[in-house]
């Protein structure tokens, strides 16, 4: 694939656009700009438009437009790139873990195409060892996606340190996100509503661990926050 000069002559294959969209989706949970998320959202939809399998499920890896392809297949080997197919199934649970439960826009369609996909699957133990990243992406669909919101200022160091633990704490698949209040926050509410009630406690830095929106009880303490993310890892 390549652009120069304004012009890109060669079309982006289905795992040009999965690869953004993961990107994009990591830039936004690492910096919080919400133009990260909206720019993953139109490649997310654009790539259902052009590579979903409607009758089978799962994506191609082409658009099927040019005619001297015989025939669209679906990559599905998680080698030493991971496939389309299984790095598209991690970015519809992020999606639909960061913009809310059920009845929110896209839910349901994010979760029907996961289910789907991974649907496809063999069970063979064979089968297994050749899509690690598809398995790992299955693992955490069934366990659930916990949600680790900070909402407090980036430089202050009580966010800073809410933000040490959080990071140091091993949970794939987890989305986190560091929220500022004010006109960040109010950005991040109308994208992910569910984020706009949450609030600093006593004017402190606070964190938020969640699962399925239902949140336990928001804490400033760094040690309080540790404590409930080692539960997490425990009792998954």
């Amino acid at each position: 694939r390549r652009f120069r000069d304004g012009r890109a002559d060669i079309d982006g294959y289905c795992e040009d656009y999965a690869y953004v969209v993961w990107g994009l989706l990591e830039l936004f949970q690492a910096g919080g700009d919400p133009v990260w998320l909206d720019w993953a959202r139109e490649l997310q939809t654009m790539q259902n438009r052009l590579f979903w399998d409607a009758d089978g499920g799962g994506w191609f890896s082409t658009t099927g437009d040019d005619p001297t392809v015989l025939l669209r297949l679906k990559e599905e080997y998680d080698g030493a790139e991971p496939s389309a197919g299984s790095v598209g199934v991690w970015n519809l649970l992020t999606l639909a873990h960061l913009t809310g439960g059920e009845g929110a826009p896209d839910h349901g369609d994010h979760v029907d195409k996961v289910e789907r996909t991974l649907r496809r699957l063999s069970p063979s133990a064979q089968a297994a060892r050749v899509v690690p990243m598809m398995m790992a992406a299955a693992s955490t669909y069934l366990s659930g996606v916990p949600q680790l919101i900070i909402v407090g200022a980036r430089e202050v160091a009580a966010t800073t340190a809410l933000h040490r633990v959080m990071t140091a704490c091993f949970l794939p698949g987890a989305v986190s996100l560091v929220v500022e209040p004010g006109a960040h926050q109010e950005a991040i509410a109308e994208r992910l509503p569910w984020v706009g009630a949450m609030e600093m406690r006593d004017g402190v830095p606070t964190a938020y661990l969640c699962r399925n929106y239902a949140c336990q009880a928001p804490v400033t303490d760094p040690e309080a926050f540790r404590a409930q993310l080692t539960e997490l890892v425990a009792h998954p």
